[in-house]
Parts: C-alpha cells; sequence; structure tokens
C-alpha cells in the first residue's frame, strides 16, 4: 500500500504491506469425553478377544488340534497389536499442541537478506537522516599531512639564567604552569653564586678603591681652606670633588658586581606553558625555567614528503582529534630537511578553545590539478563490514543501499566520490553511521 502526503512544507511517501491478521480460534481438544469412553472401550474388547483366542489357542492344543490352535494364536496377536494401536493415537491425539500463529510485519528498522536496510519513517525522523543529491563539481583534490600544533615564535618567550645561582621567589611565589603574565612582570630572582677566589678578588678591589678615596678625601680637605683664602686654584678642588665621586661610583659598581640579584621577569604576554623552578633550587646558566605562549596566537608545524611542501598550496585545514574543522594559512616553507621531510607552517586565524600546544592534527592541503567528482560531507562515507568505504543510497522512500565507492580527500570536512555512485542518486548525508549499525 502506497500512501501520498501533501503539505505545505513538502510532500512524502509511505510505502508498507497490508497482511490481514487470522482470527484467533480456541485449540481443539482431540480428547473430547465421548470420544475417549468409546476408544477406551474399542481397547477392553481387543484385550478380551485376544484373551479368549488365547484360551482356544491352548484348548485346541491340548487336544491335539494343532490348526486350530495355530488360527487361535494368530487370532489373538492381532487383537493385542490393535488394542496398542488404539491406545497410542489416543495419547497422541490428546497431547498435540495447535500449531502457532503466523507473526505479522513490523515497522522496525531491519537489515534485509539482499544487505538493504528497511527503516521506517518514525525511525528516520528519530534517527535525524538527511539526503542530499549528488551533484558534479571541480575542485582540488588534498593531500594528508601529520602536524602538530606549536606557539606563534612571535608571541612566545622563555625565561632563562644567565649566569645561575639560587632560586628566590618573589612576594607572590612562583608562579605556576596556567598563570597569565605581562610583559615585564617580575617572575623570580636568581641569587648569584660567587666563588671564594670571585669574592676575595672583589673586596681586594673594594679595598683599593676605598683608600684611593681615603686619600683623595684628605687632599681635598687640606686644599679647600686655602682655595678659600685664594692660595690655590679654585679649580684643583673641583678636580678632585670630581674624582671622589667617581671613586664612589667605582666601589659601587665593584661591590654589587655579581652579588646583587638577578631579575628574572617575562618578555611576552600570554600564559605560562611551562615551569621548571622550585623555591631555593640551585640552576644553571642557559636553564630554561619558564615558557610563555600566547593561546589566541598558534601555528601547526607539519611535515610533507612530497612537492607541496615547495610551493604555496590553495587551501589548507585541519582536523583536530574530536573531528573539528580548524581554518589554516599558510605560513612558508623550510628548505632544510627533517627526517628526508621539508618542514611546512601553518597560522590558525582563529584557535579553537581547547587546542594545545603540541597536539597532533590532521593537515589537509589541497594542490595539484583540478578533479571533478561528486563532493559529499566526510561523515557521509562509512566503513562496511570488510573494511571497504561505502555510502548509503536513498533508492525507496523506507529502503537504504549500501555502495562501495572510492573516495579522494578534499577538505578537514569534504571528500571526492570519484566513483561508486551517479549523479543525481540521493546520498545519506547525516545519521549514516547509525543506518550503518542496523542489523
Amino acid at each position: 500500500m502506497i500512501f501520498s502526503i501533501s503539505a505545505s512544507r513538502g510532500n512524502d511517501l509511505l510505502v508498507d504491506s497490508f497482511i490481514p491478521r487470522a482470527e484467533a480460534r480456541p485449540a481443539e481438544h482431540k480428547h473430547e469425553p465421548g470420544w475417549l469412553l468409546s476408544n477406551r472401550a474399542a481397547i477392553a474388547a481387543s484385550a478380551l478377544a485376544a484373551l479368549g483366542f488365547g484360551g482356544l489357542f491352548a484348548y485346541w492344543r491340548r487336544r491335539g488340534r494343532f490348526m486350530a490352535a495355530s488360527t487361535s494364536a494368530v487370532m489373538a496377536g492381532a487383537l493385542v497389536i490393535l488394542a496398542a494401536i488404539m491406545f497410542g493415537e489416543g495419547r497422541t491425539n490428546a497431547t498435540q499442541p495447535s500449531p502457532p500463529d503466523v507473526p505479522a510485519l513490523s515497522d522496525a528498522p531491519r537489515r534485509l537478506q539482499d544487505g538493504t536496510v528497511f527503516a521506517a519513517k518514525p525511525t528516520q525522523r528519530l534517527l535525524e537522516v538527511r539526503t542530499a543529491a549528488a551533484e558534479p563539481q571541480t575542485i582540488h583534490p588534498a593531500v594528508t599531512l601529520i602536524g602538530r600544533v606549536m606557539a606563534d615564535p612571535n608571541r612566545s618567550s622563555i625565561v632563562q639564567s644567565i649566569y645561575g645561582g639560587r632560586v628566590v621567589p618573589g612576594d607572590d611565589g612562583i608562579p605556576r604552569i596556567g598563570q597569565t603574565v605581562r610583559k615585564g612582570d617580575l617572575l623570580i630572582r636568581i641569587e648569584p653564586h660567587l666563588p671564594i677566589a670571585d669574592r676575595t678578588t672583589i673586596l681586594e678591589k673594594v679595598g683599593e678603591i676605598e683608600q684611593l678615596m681615603a686619600i683623595t678625601d684628605n687632599k681635598l680637605r687640606r686644599l679647600r681652606p686655602l682655595a678659600e683664602r685664594g692660595a690655590v686654584p679654585q679649580g684643583q678642588v673641583n678636580d678632585l670633588e670630581s674624582e671622589l665621586e667617581g671613586l664612589r661610583a667605582r666601589r659601587e659598581t665593584v661591590r654589587n658586581s655579581r652579588t646583587g640579584f638577578e631579575e628574572l621577569r617575562a618578555s611576552t604576554d600570554g600564559i605560562i606553558t611551562a615551569a621548571k623552578v622550585a623555591p631555593g633550587q640551585v640552576i644553571q646558566p642557559q636553564d630554561v625555567l619558564f615558557q610563555i605562549a600566547d593561546p589566541s596566537s598558534l601555528w601547526v608545524e607539519a611535515l610533507a614528503y612530497d612537492e607541496i611542501g615547495l610551493k604555496q598550496p590553495e587551501a589548507a585545514t585541519a582536523m583536530a582529534p574530536n573531528g573539528q574543522q580548524i581554518a589554516l594559512s599558510f605560513v612558508g616553507t623550510s628548505r632544510a630537511l627533517r627526517q628526508h621531510a621539508s618542514v611546512v607552517q601553518f597560522a590558525i586565524p582563529e584557535p579553537p578553545a581547547g587546542l594545545n600546544i603540541g597536539q597532533p592534527l590532521n593537515v589537509m592541503v589541497q594542490a595539484g590539478a583540478p578533479v571533478s567528482g561528486l563532493v559529499v560531507p566526510r561523515n557521509a562515507v562509512v566503513r562496511s563490514g570488510n573494511g571497504e568505504n561505502i555510502v548509503w543510497l536513498h533508492t525507496e522512500p523506507e529502503r537504504f543501499e549500501p555502495r562501495p565507492v572510492r573516495v579522494v580527500p578534499v577538505d578537514a570536512a569534504r571528500v571526492i566520490v570519484a566513483a561508486g555512485v551517479n549523479e543525481g542518486e540521493h546520498i545519506v548525508v547525516r545519521g549514516t553511521d547509525l543506518i550503518n549499525q542496523i542489523r
């Protein structure tokens, strides 16, 4: 039966089979009381007749009439067999069950014998199944590259100590990972480690400078009264005062050389992605103590084993592990090979939330000569039981047919069906994985 439904929102067809249900009838009893009574009487009569012929058999045998005795024995055996048959048929008819009713067809989704899937319209609406007509397009195919997320070199930085020493935390403690910092913020202080020989040299130098300061100060005290009376020029007094100020500055410089705290500050804005320090820790020069990155400015670095890495691609997208599509913009290609491959870098104009540095990504790069084919969403292609790529065609209003196809990637969300589907056929583009699981 076919029902045609017309409405303002669209038209639809409902196809189903109508099978009349058989009326339920009470089970027939094969052992009515009257019939069972007559059956038992026949059995009893046969048994008595068999006993009678048995008695005749004994009588004729004693008389020597062997022919009559044989006839009596045959008749008695036949009556015994007849009684046994009648008794067995009575028990069989009494216990024989009635035949089961033929089950009626239902609208439950199921896989048919020819491999197609039956799904009623209510089931399709429940699974949110959507289809689209296959239309040919001309587009550049894509090459899949393996990449990883990295920080933008212009918006990230590392914090190192030049001299090394002991870590001294600031007033707010040591910054931890995930903390937001601004450029110029004080992170930690480093107390330089000064060997004993260097300390002795510094103290000796400070002593020499202080001795020169004392001599200059004595000269200045002697010449100042003379300059006031005009016995000596005032310029000599000014020279001694300048020399004394220079000696004081030299003393402070030598005294504070490698003896003051080294302040480590943030070079860029961002968040701290790595912190490898603890209060009181002794570090060596050029140890990486902090790493700072801006989560709103990320790049993707991929390895290209083909010539795609030597020229700018038409377009590039990436696919996160959760299936999210990420748009990429080409940055550049390195001429130095790494693991026999060219290094290609892309920028992420709008990084999605939850994207972490070092996370692996599948990068789809469109390059090469354009090809013609049927462009469908990537979710429309699923794996069959034998591992081949298939799509589900909507052949009838409530029937779907699997079709093996050959696909070529386009980007993170689309593929090209190069073979297996004809133009105009309706392909399931949403809910494909649910239909594929119907058994």
